[in-house]
């Protein structure tokens, strides 16, 4: 039996691109009498650099409405920069978007609830995400299709 080997290092964690919006502020804050619809989105990427480096990025989309009216935008790409090399690639694969993604993950979660809050609005705490039952689900969609 072979044993997978996997060399792993963390190079940077890192805000790529944000952008808030509260296009109701400052009447929102005075006039908001239910509490607002939040809907969260979000995606990973993973980009190639070179042969053992590779660069995650988790791209959120955070938004607060009452009724029709947007309360808040919020708009995160969260991303890491990881050396990664492996005996075999499918567990490259795995590691990437299973243990890249939850070494990123809560950097997202603090930097999305610090931005709303800075934004005048109660602070928005995210569940954690199961990465690893993720990839396995769009594994399973691949061998389907």
């Amino acid at each position: 039996m072979t044993e997978n080997k996997v060399q792993f290092n963390i190079q940077r964690i890192y805000i790529k691109d944000v952008s808030f919006e509260s296009p109701m502020a400052p009447q929102v804050f005075t006039e908001m009498a239910t509490a607002p619809k939040i809907g969260f989105n979000f995606e990973s990427n993973i980009i190639k650099i070179n042969d053992e480096t590779h660069e995650l990025s988790l791209n959120f989309t955070v938004k607060a409405e009452l009724e029709s009216e947007i309360l808040y935008l919020l708009e995160l790409k969260q991303c890491g920069v990881f050396s990664l090399t492996a005996d075999d690639e499918e567990l490259k694969k795995r590691f990437l978007n299973v243990h890249c993604a939850e070494i990123v993950y809560p950097y997202a979660r603090e930097n999305i609830s610090n931005i709303i809050q800075k934004g005048g609005f109660p602070p928005l705490f995210i569940s954690p995400v199961d990465f690893h039952t993720i990839y396995q689900n769009e594994l399973d969609k691949r061998k389907d299709n």
